[in-house]
């Protein structure tokens, strides 16, 4: 099948489904939150990018074609479909769906197949599958969609850690030929990860993306990961959210500068936000921290 006959899958969707937007690795991953009224949308001659659509709602009944293969019934809540890039697919509904699309370029998986050396990635096939219910997919799907509602300052690395997750699990489960993802250990060389730790403590008050922070350690993302979590027991994440509640606790101690200010200052986006990480590590809140 000729990829120049092939359709961007959002050209199958209409603007008006969206109810929000992210992208991740540099557009590499395209995720919408849809609403979509009952229609139909085909690719007769494929698509250009992997589809893999992940339902927040109970439907009613769904035809579902991808090359030749049919599923003609409803898709329950959390439940997903996936469509590989090239295969002919047809769909159809009767309700009002409420879903999570992420449209996934084919070269973002063979990179990230590569940078983790696995085996026999040559050639990656997608699978296709018209109803599966996968527990870890959902896991995955609903973390990125409670961040892109929050739409919080910190958010682009967790979002593009759970992007370097999801295309793992893609890879691990839904390839044609099984293949074998290599382990890294050791962790990080010290100086690097004296680099990565200085950098993130210089950005104490703004944005940090995962790529970045694996540009300084001059490795992939996902191998800086898994080193970084070797070498400090979390994962980047976890370790910058950890390091802006410290702050954050010096600074309640030593000034007495409203709560909403020493939020800004340790990077959250709201005293809102601010709140409920600091509650959820502490047990208690900024206010309750500072009063005792």
């Amino acid at each position: 099948m000729s990829s120049q006959s092939a359709i961007h899958p959002s050209s199958m969707m209409k603007d008006e489904w969206v109810r929000s937007r992210q992208t991740l690795h540099a557009g590499e991953i395209i995720v919408e939150h849809q609403i979509e009224p009952p229609s139909e949308a085909q690719a007769h001659n494929g698509l250009t990018h992997h589809l893999l659509a992940f339902q927040l709602s109970d439907g009613t009944r769904q035809i579902t074609r991808i090359d030749g293969r049919e599923y003609d019934g409803p898709l329950f809540k959390e439940e997903m479909l996936l469509i590989p890039a090239q295969a002919s697919s047809f769909g159809a509904w009767e309700s009002t769906d409420e879903s999570l699309i992420f449209i996934i370029d084919p070269t973002f998986l063979q990179r990230i197949a590569l940078e983790t050396d696995c085996l026999n990635c040559d050639r990656l096939e997608l699978l296709s599958v018209l109803k599966a219910r996968d527990l870890q997919l959902a896991s995955i799907a609903l973390s990125i969609l409670t961040e892109m509602q929050r739409q919080q300052l910190g958010s682009k690395l967790y979002l593009d850690s759970l992007a370097n997750i999801l295309a793992i699990h893609l890879l691990r489960n839904y390839i044609s030929r099984p293949i074998q993802l290599h382990g890294y250990e050791g962790g990080l060389a010290y100086s690097k990860l004296r680099q990565v730790l200085d950098y993130i403590r210089d950005r104490g008050d703004r944005d940090i993306q995962l790529a970045d922070l694996a540009a300084i350690a001059d490795m992939s993302q996902y191998y800086f990961v898994s080193l970084f979590k070797q070498s400090m027991g979390v994962t980047p994440w976890q370790y910058v959210i950890q390091q802006r509640i410290e702050r954050a606790k010096l600074l309640l101690k030593q000034s007495n500068s409203a709560i909403a200010k020493i939020a800004l200052q340790c990077g959250f986006s709201s005293q809102s936000h601010f709140t409920a990480q600091f509650r959820k590590h502490t047990g208690v809140t900024p206010k309750t921290y500072r009063d005792n």
